[in-house]
């Protein structure tokens, strides 16, 4: 079932509705970008008792320890990374896999590492369940990025670093762009945009966020 098809509650619909006018609010106007929170249903990847709270401000629980982002702050992290139209993404950090779904909607190829085999299980299932076919999903330690599909157009590290994870850079493009936050945990980081030209890396602050860290993990496919 595509999300085309997808019926809700109709208070989820109209909290969408009230998520895109906020986004439009926040300064994030591309259509591509829009559309995509508009037919990608968050309610699906969320824990069942929290589907109410899925399109509100601030994170939400999930398995392992781990948290949802808000719709608003991967937003803003998308909207760096500009990934409409392009090949492969390269996606660390899967969480819930509602991320990785958005990309999904405006890039060709999303692949998506996660360190935790219950969260890229489930993330799986979401996927299956609204349709989602050109995702695939890696049970992997996403700091050794993904070799045997790079060079990829776009990368978005999910989580914060404490340093830019190179051996995940090099295996962008020439061109292609990354998206990482940056900084401790304990403190607001750095939205790091960096393009790749040749063999240079360009680097700009493009925001502030603040996001649990990304840790490695083993490395282990599904």
């Amino acid at each position: 079932m595509s999300m085309e098809d997808h019926d809700g509650p109709a208070e989820l619909f109209e909290a969408r509705a009230s998520l895109i006018l906020h986004l439009r609010q926040l300064g994030i106007t591309d259509a591509d970008i829009l559309r995509a929170f508009e037919i990608v249903p968050h309610e699906v990847f969320v824990p069942e008792q929290f589907a109410r709270y899925a399109y509100r401000e601030g994170s939400l629980p999930i398995a392992c320890g781990q948290s949802i982002t808000s719709p608003t702050i991967l937003a803003g992290l998308i909207a760096g990374l500009e990934p409409q139209g392009v090949n492969k993404v390269l996606e660390v950090g899967t969480g819930s896999g509602y991320s990785a779904a958005l990309l999904s909607r405006m890039a060709r190829r999303v692949f998506s590492l996660e360190k935790y085999r219950a969260l890229a299980t489930v993330a799986l299932e979401h996927w299956r369940v609204i349709g989602y076919t050109n995702i695939v999903g890696l049970h992997e330690d996403g700091f050794n990025g993904l070799a045997q599909q790079a060079p990829f157009d776009r990368i978005l590290l999910t989580g914060s670093v404490t340093d830019v994870p190179e051996d995940v850079i090099e295996q962008l493009a020439d061109g292609g762009i990354a998206v990482l936050p940056l900084g401790p945990a304990t403190e607001k980081q750095a939205i790091l945009r960096i393009e790749r030209a040749d063999d240079d890396f360009v680097e700009t602050e493009i925001g502030t966020v603040r996001l649990p860290p990304l840790t490695p993990g083993r490395s282990r496919m599904l």
